[in-house]
């Protein structure tokens, strides 16, 4: 033994609780324990340390001997035992001291018969696809799937119901098996049931043995009003089934927004492109915008508007998921400049480009254009 301060073996302080004391143990077994480090000599070593130091500082009568007297205090029995004292980690019953460490790695809940861990069943996930109108007020949508559930017929034992199961021979029922190794004497889940205590001999003629079966399922989500295109909405257990009696994965719905022909989205604001002709952005005036709900409404445009000016036209964008208050419509100025004009058009433009002192190129006459045309064919 390397040494024998049995609280630097565990790492904890001569005045640790026995709880403290009993989590240090653990983690040393499970890094050292001989399963995880087959063939290492030194973590043989190290594991019957931490198991020796904790026999000791685990037992009231035996870690108040060791603090008064020591290590040697112990193998002289502490003045009441005799040669031997209490007899030395060599001599204990390995199962004792591990078992109250690694039973919850097998037990269930209610500290009866011992079986393996269960198993979560796996999480589904799910695309909706909705329009932005339905993400305004909210919606329901229907949600088809498949899952996989317990077998109705043999409830998840995978085995031919009344007939099918039998008491496990290797463990006798008891779903564990005792094996030793060298001087350490450990309990396993048993191989052939798996911890069940109970083997298949007739398999479930629906599942074939597997206690599970695939159902389609129809479901009617309710997307909230607000989703915003990437909200994803748990339904807690309605995922796959677990197996021995595990719970139910979840459904995970992720939202997606359609393209819509006049709204984009930022955030809880909407953004609107007003398309405004030269004059009326010159000029201002009023002029129509629609809204989310269908309806239209007017608003002002100041005379000398700019191109990409925004207008925010509060409380008319999309509703907040988390309150009752709504974000803004934003009105973005995109202002047309006219490709097919008339010629009182350019004649007028012409007038106009002169007073802020610009000097229009020569125009093409129009006999000219139709004697090109029949050049040219």
């Amino acid at each position: 033994m390397a040494t024998n301060d049995y609280y630097r073996t565990l790492g904890v302080a001569r005045n640790a609780s026995e709880q403290e004391i009993k989590t240090a143990f653990r983690k040393l077994a499970l890094k050292h324990h001989p399963d995880r480090n087959q063939g290492n000599k030194d973590s043989e070593a190290q594991f019957k340390e931490v198991g020796e130091a904790y026999e000791v500082l685990s037992t009231p009568e035996k870690r108040r001997i060791y603090d008064q007297f020591g290590a040697e205090g112990l193998k002289a029995g502490g003045g009441g035992r005799g040669p031997g004292g209490f007899g030395g980690f060599q001599n204990a019953d390995m199962g004792g001291i591990f078992g109250d460490i690694f039973d919850n790695l097998f037990t269930d809940s209610g500290g009866g018969h011992r079986r393996p861990r269960s198993r979560r069943g796996a999480d589904l996930k799910y695309a909706a696809e909705i329009t932005l109108e339905e993400a305004f007020a909210g919606v329901k949508v229907p949600v088809n799937f498949d899952r996989t559930e317990v077998c109705g017929v043999c409830g998840g034992t995978g085995a031919k119901p009344k007939t099918g199961l039998k008491q496990c021979p290797t463990c006798r029922g008891a779903g564990r098996v005792q094996y030793a190794q060298g001087f350490f004497s450990f309990s396993q889940t048993c191989p052939d049931c798996g911890g069940q205590g109970e083997v298949v001999t007739a398999p479930c003629k629906e599942c074939g043995g597997s206690g599970q079966e695939k159902k389609a399922i129809s479901l009617n989500i309710k997307i909230p009003a607000g989703a915003d295109d990437g909200t994803t909405l748990r339904v807690s257990g309605a995922g796959d089934a677990g197996l021995k009696g595990g719970g139910s994965g979840d459904l995970y719905v992720e939202v997606h927004l359609k393209h819509h022909p006049h709204f984009s989205r930022e955030g809880a604001d909407l953004l609107y492109n007003s398309h405004l002709t030269v004059a009326q952005a010159a000029l201002g005036g009023d002029i129509q915008v629609p809204t989310i709900e269908g309806a239209k409404m007017t608003i002002k445009i100041p005379a000398g508007t700019q191109y990409g000016k925004v207008f925010r036209i509060h409380d008319k964008g999309m509703p907040h998921t988390a309150s009752r208050q709504r974000g803004d419509l934003l009105v973005k100025a995109q202002i047309e400049v006219p490709t097919d004009l008339t010629p009182r058009q350019i004649e007028l433009l012409e007038e106009l480009g002169k007073t802020f002192g610009h000097e229009a190129p020569p125009r093409e006459k129009e006999e000219d254009k139709g004697f090109l045309k029949k050049i040219l064919g």
